[in-house]
């Protein structure tokens, strides 16, 4: 340091302040990692309903390690995630017991520390994508990345798809009533589309999507669901669904930001669609002033998934527009009006998803 140079000043209080975030997002990082446990283990399914038990008793009723499970109960009271009775009873909250075991509550949400949990395991292989042309595949990505992703969005397909989605779009809840052809591009485990054909059994549903792992899941799901006459599934890109239109309706679930070339995804589904035909692209929520978000927890979480999973997904696929899981709607509207279609609009943002929609003149 030169004598014309002086020493940084530094504020303690906001050193001290920022430390504290710090270890909180790290605990609640470790609390992840012990929720992940707990969910894949059975521990909060044994655990719901069932009052409060020592942990000897949880051990013996899941075959588990009664020791392990001592300390992870310990965590996850000290968490604040269970209670404790008598200092050596332990007891989940049914209140807590809808986020994290009860599979259709509206706020059943565990799933989420699957995803998160992909995206440690992708550390590696994000260093080089950081390093490199920012792209990470399909093939790349663990597999409990694409299981904990059915189950989360699983969520708002049971408690939103035909409660508030689908009926904020004029016209289209009709439509699917009366029967109509329904393209799902990026499909994914096919959840949201088997949900469609079952609560309208006039309609006809196809998803797509390129990861041919996720289309043989959902085959396999359809097979469980009593394969469906109403429901097909086919590995398959954005551009290829013209092969299998007309269509009279194109939906997008969560997938639009992940795709290589959203451009031409959404002209393909112009192409695809009779005229007076929909296009529904659900997306995550966010703003078109990212600012504004700062220090939401939904917008933390967003971006993270977008600088993990989506960007470098739609970077690694012809096209890399790396559109980004966040952004707001404008751009969404925007790329709608830029494929041809008339009058995009902003139909409902429930404070969790955004959803768009756009007719085909």
């Amino acid at each position: 340091m030169t004598e014309t140079q002086q020493a940084p000043t530094i504020d303690e209080a906001r050193a001290e302040a920022f430390v504290g975030q710090l270890i909180t997002d790290f605990a609640g990082a470790a609390s992840t990692a012990m929720t992940v446990l707990g969910d894949r283990l059975g521990l909060f399914r044994a655990l719901t309903g069932a009052g409060p038990v020592t942990a000897a008793d949880l051990a013996a009723r899941t075959g588990l390690n009664p020791r392990l499970v001592t300390e992870w109960l310990h965590q996850m009271a000290v968490s604040g995630y269970l209670t404790v009775v008598d200092g050596d009873r332990f007891a989940l909250p049914l209140e807590h017991a809808l986020a994290l075991s009860v599979v259709d509550s509206p706020v059943h949400v565990v799933a989420a520390g699957e995803i998160i949990t992909g995206y440690f395991l992708s550390l590696e292989r994000l260093e080089t994508a950081f390093r490199g042309d920012g792209g990470l595949s399909g093939d790349e990505v663990p597999g409990c990345t694409y299981h904990g992703i059915e189950r989360y969005f699983r969520t708002a397909y049971v408690n939103q798809l035909a409660q508030d989605w689908f009926p904020a779009v004029p016209g289209l809840v009709e439509k699917l009533e009366a029967g109509a052809r329904v393209a799902d591009v990026g499909c994914g485990h096919g959840y949201a589309d088997l949900l469609i054909g079952r609560t309208w059994p006039n309609s006809r549903v196809t998803g797509f999507d390129l990861h041919a792992p996720s289309i043989a899941t959902a085959r396999a799901r359809a097979i469980e669901a009593g394969s469906p006459a109403n429901v097909a599934f086919h590995v398959a890109d954005s551009a290829a669904i013209n092969g299998y239109g007309p269509f009279d309706v194109v939906v997008f679930f969560d997938a639009l930001h992940d795709l290589g070339d959203p451009v031409s995804a959404l002209k393909a589904a112009y192409e695809a669609l009779a005229p007076g035909g929909v296009v529904v692209a659900v997306e995550p929520w966010s703003a078109d002033d990212w600012m504004s978000t700062i220090g939401m927890p939904i917008t933390r979480i967003g971006y993270a998934s977008s600088t993990a999973l989506c960007t470098p997904g739609s970077l690694s696929q012809p096209g890399a527009h790396g559109l980004g899981t966040l952004g707001g709607p404008a751009k969404r509207l925007e790329l709608l009006a830029g494929a041809g279609f008339s009058d995009p609009v902003l139909a409902a943002d429930t404070g969790f998803n955004l959803v768009v929609a756009a007719t085909k003149s």
